[in-house]
């Protein structure tokens, strides 16, 4: 048997939406499993020199969460996996492979609710710890987690979000989370709410001119742009320009969208800009058992 599952990169938080927002990006990483090959871990593209080779990386623990808690085992297999999202830059590569390993431990199994793409989330969520990012990489499309359920919106071709990684720097979640205040003020928390809203709105009528404005924060952004003086000089750099940006996820790439006449300019050296098309559509297993 082999099973290969394809899914997409996603930007949390998209200003406003801190841990509720996520968008996915067509940007997959691809995982295979053969169960008929050698037993053993592989990885090729970005990270392949440092994932674990041992079954510690986060697709194997996965595929183990989902046997153990149905009760079942996974034979011997080989894994292979090739990798375009960025490690630890804010673009859910966490998250994807969490949902990897519990989509292809459900297909392999064959339970009976196995393509169930809520509960599908709901594992991947529970396994990784961040539903925004697991939602809209289990989903597709732009994604809003309220008490885990997902509420999922089409996204129109006019939003053309561009990916501004910083080649140099990482920040994992935990770092980026530690920073974080335990409290807001009342005030902050309204402009966050009324932001959010205005974000979805702008996002699925594409208009642009609205989420120039949607896209800013009070909870979470300004604190994390302090960790780098770097990441907060491109930020409002682009903001000053009308260019709609926010911080993607936990950091340190930055999220932005541009028109044809208002391209995103270059970010300077050791910078990677990704422009990517959103993704209607989330973890797809691109092959079945017999």
């Amino acid at each position: 048997m082999r099973l290969t599952a394809r899914v997409p990169a996603t930007s949390a938080n998209l200003g406003p939406g801190f841990d509720c927002f996520g968008l996915a990006l067509d940007l997959c990483n691809e995982v295979t499993v053969d169960t008929e090959a050698e037993p053993g871990i592989s990885w090729e593209g970005e990270g392949a020199e440092e994932l674990p080779i041992d079954g510690s990386d986060m697709v194997s623990r996965a595929m183990r969460w989902v046997a153990e808690r149905e009760g079942q085992r996974i034979g011997p297999f080989h894994l292979h996996g090739v990798n375009r999202i960025p490690l630890e830059r804010g673009l859910g590569s966490s998250a994807a492979a969490a949902v990897a390993g519990v989509a292809i431990a459900r297909t392999w199994l064959r339970l009976p609710d196995w393509a169930d793409r809520e509960v599908l989330f709901r594992a991947a969520a529970d396994i990784e710890r961040h539903p925004d990012n697991a939602a809209a990489a289990a989903y597709g499309g732009l994604t809003v987690v309220a008490d885990r359920s997902v509420r999922r919106f089409d996204v129109p071709p006019s939003i053309r979000p561009v990916a501004l990684i910083p080649e140099h720097l990482r920040i994992s979640t935990e770092e980026a989370r530690r920073v974080l205040p335990s409290e807001v003020p009342l005030s902050d928390a309204v402009y966050n709410v009324a932001h959010g809203a205005l974000a979805i709105s702008a996002l699925t009528t594409g208009d642009l001119d609205l989420l120039r404005r949607a896209l800013r924060d009070r909870l979470h952004q300004d604190v994390r742009l302090s960790l780098v003086a770097e990441l907060r000089e491109v930020f409002e750099r682009m903001a000053s320009s009308g260019i709609p940006v926010c911080v993607s996820g936990a950091g340190p790439s930055l999220l932005a969208f541009e028109t044809d006449g208002d391209p995103i300019p270059d970010p300077g050296d050791h910078w990677r800009t990704l422009r990517l098309a959103t993704r209607p559509t989330g973890v797809e297993v691109l092959s079945l058992p017999d």
